[in-house]
C-alpha cells in the first residue's frame, strides 16, 4: 500500500504542476488575439515533445518514479485533449469546417510529430 500512495502522490504532484503550466499558457494567450486557441495547440505539442524525450530517456534508464511524475503526471496535466475536443466542437457548431479540420490536423500532426522528434533526439544523444 505505501508504494501505491507514493505513486499516487507523484502523479498528483506532477499533474498539478502540469496543470499550472497549462493555465499560464492560457493567461498569456488571453493577452493575444489569435484565430484559434493557440495555447491548447502549444501545450499539446510541447507535451508530446516532452513525453517523447522522457520515453526515450527511460528506455536507457528505466525509472518508474520519473515515468509517473513526468509522463503520467506532468504531461497528463499539461496536455489538453478535452479542451481540444471542446474547441473543435465549437468550430463545428459554428460551421467553420475548414478551421476545425485544420485544428485537428495541427494537433495530431504537431503532437505526434513532436513526440517522435523528442524520442528520436533522445535516442541519438543517449546511444
Amino acid at each position: 500500500m505505501p508504494n501505491l500512495i507514493q505513486n499516487l502522490l507523484l502523479v498528483m504532484l506532477g499533474a498539478s504542476l502540469g496543470g499550472g503550466c497549462r493555465y499560464l499558457f492560457t493567461l498569456i494567450e488571453s493577452r493575444l488575439s489569435t484565430p484559434i486557441q493557440i495555447s491548447t495547440l502549444l501545450v499539446n505539442i510541447i507535451g508530446g515533445l516532452l513525453a517523447g524525450i522522457i520515453a526515450g530517456y527511460l528506455l536507457h534508464k528505466p525509472d518508474q518514479t520519473i515515468r509517473l511524475f513526468l509522463i503520467v503526471g506532468f504531461c497528463g496535466g499539461l496536455t489538453t485533449f478535452s479542451s481540444f475536443s471542446l474547441e473543435t466542437m465549437k468550430l463545428l457548431q459554428n460551421r467553420e469546417f475548414l478551421m476545425a479540420l485544420s485544428l485537428i490536423l495541427f494537433h495530431f500532426i504537431g503532437a505526434i510529430g513532436a513526440t517522435i522528434i523528442g524520442f528520436t533526439l533522445t535516442q541519438r544523444f543517449i546511444s
